[in-house]
């Protein structure tokens, strides 16, 4: 027997534990100040959540069983409150569909269109040699240099995955090409790290990671706050790059690097094998860097950073760097129907106000009401991370975590207590991604080459977890109050 098969009876017993869970909350007495719209849909988030940590459904596949559940449980509640006239389902519909209505859902497709245009071409591997070339062949410079391309990559590939995908083949041939066994202190290192930098690079750039754009949108929805790219980028990049600074500290200071054979000759090998800069990475290079300027400078010219993405995916066509059918076998499609339907979760949950009495349930209780914002992102940091261990998707947990928060903010119903600054700090928090492989696709493509082991990722994880809260908890009293975000 198969172990694919072995898992299936495995996984279907999940999901009917998962289905058993939406059904008890659903049919459960009605809960005290929760509209049966509402009650119905945190089933929904029952089943979702439990489908998402077991991993029992692809997760394309439980965004469409979501979706469904949803426009049920929707159409077959009363349309306000616990009693009167059915919602109905064709009503139903555009409210389980709207993150796919959602500026944050365009982002993210024309985005990934514009991500695998630089995959397609090769221009992301040119870029991270060129660093390489630049840095040098020590250990600590070619890591000091893959955290350097995954900084830059993050402006052009708005893509966690797949900037580790452009990544990992470059590690991996400097792990070959250098002749280390792949459990060495340098191949071990590098592949970590390649894993670990690209959630951190995430958090720098708007575009650069989908829970980023699904904030913005929400707080676009339901405050009516336009937070824009640049602002993104002074918000949260002197925080990613003291994390990144953070990481690259203890892993030069917590190991003793081999000595390399080669030096720069092997990437002078790899700059000859791919050769001239063709055509096709030159139109992709200068649509890139047009997009990162009006990007930079929406506050003066007033088009939104979708609107910008939308067109630069124009140009990707117009301009003839690949076709729609060469993109369209690329891009992962299951991603934006997953992406889509987390982003509809939060919306509906804001809506029926499920949100804000699940907030109050879960950390009503802990007095943030009567504290300061410093003292409330704190307190809020500790149940967060514990949360993060429990997914492997980091959409899936902004899903949970953002509109739980900006739900609670919102119920204290306070003019002094800032709900938009709060709930964009707080969702910094979802890219902690250091403990576990499986707590996103990187680190998972990285786990999957067999260079490092658990233990590894615990040994700096644990550190890195631990004086990221430490940073995190000081940029609340320092910068973040200095730039009058708090």
């Amino acid at each position: 027997m198969s172990e694919n098969t072995k898992k299936t009876p495995y996984k279907t017993i999940h999901v009917l534990i998962g289905l058993a869970l939406m059904a008890a909350v659903i049919l459960m007495p009605q809960i005290a100040g929760l509209s049966t719209a509402g009650q119905r849909i945190l089933g929904v988030l029952a089943f979702a959540v439990y489908v998402w940590v077991t991993e029992s459904m692809p997760y394309p596949v439980s965004a469409i069983a979501i979706c469904f559940s949803m426009i049920m449980c929707l159409g077959l509640s009363p349309a306000v409150g616990t009693t009167g006239k059915l919602l109905g389902t064709t009503k139903a519909i555009p409210l389980a569909m709207s993150g796919f209505v959602n500026s944050g859902w365009i982002l993210v497709a024309a985005g990934m269109f514009l991500a695998e245009a630089v995959r397609f071409t090769g221009l992301d591997r040119r870029i991270a040699l060129n660093i390489l070339k630049v840095v040098g062949t020590e250990p600590k410079r070619i890591i000091g240099g893959i955290m350097i391309a995954a900084y830059i990559l993050a402006f052009i590939i708005p893509s966690i995955a797949a900037r580790a995908a452009a990544l990992i083949p470059i590690s991996m041939g400097l792990i070959t090409a250098f002749n280390v066994d792949l459990r060495s202190v340098f191949a071990r290192q590098l592949m970590l790290v390649t894993g670990i930098i690209a959630p951190i690079t995430a958090l720098m750039v708007l575009t650069a990671g989908a829970p980023n754009p699904y904030t913005v949108g929400l707080l676009s929805s339901q405050l009516n706050h336009t937070v824009t790219w640049s602002q993104w980028l002074i918000y949260a990049g002197p925080f990613s790059i003291a994390l990144g600074l953070i990481a690259y500290v203890l892993v030069i200071t917590m190991n003793k690097f081999e000595t390399l054979p080669g030096g720069p000759a092997l990437i002078e090998k790899y700059m000859k094998e791919i050769g001239a800069m063709t055509s096709k990475e030159k139109r992709i290079g200068i649509i890139f860097l047009i997009t990162i300027i009006f990007w930079g400078t929406e506050h003066w010219h007033h088009i939104d950073a979708n609107t910008i993405t939308v067109f630069a995916t124009l140009l990707l066509f117009l301009t003839r760097v690949a076709t729609w059918k060469e993109m369209s076998d690329r891009v992962q499609w299951g991603t934006l129907v997953l992406f889509g339907i987390g982003i509809s979760i939060g919306e509906v949950l804001l809506k029926t106000g499920a949100a804000t009495w699940g907030a109050q349930a879960t950390l009503g209780s802990l007095g943030l009401q009567s504290m300061s914002a410093p003292m409330m992102l704190a307190v809020i940091a500790v149940p967060l991370i514990i949360i993060r261990l429990a997914f492997s998707s980091i959409v899936a947990l902004g899903a949970l975590v953002v509109p739980t928060i900006l739900g609670l903010l919102v119920s204290f119903n306070d003019p002094s207590i800032s709900v938009w600054s709060i709930t964009l700090i707080s969702s910094f928090l979802v890219y902690f991604s250091f403990l576990l492989p499986v707590n996103t696709p990187a680190t998972l493509l990285t786990y999957a080459t067999d260079t490092y082991e658990l233990k590894d990722m615990l040994r700096l994880g644990i550190p890195l977890t631990i004086l990221g809260l430490l940073v995190y908890v000081l940029f609340t009293h320092t910068y973040w109050h200095w730039i009058g975000l708090l």
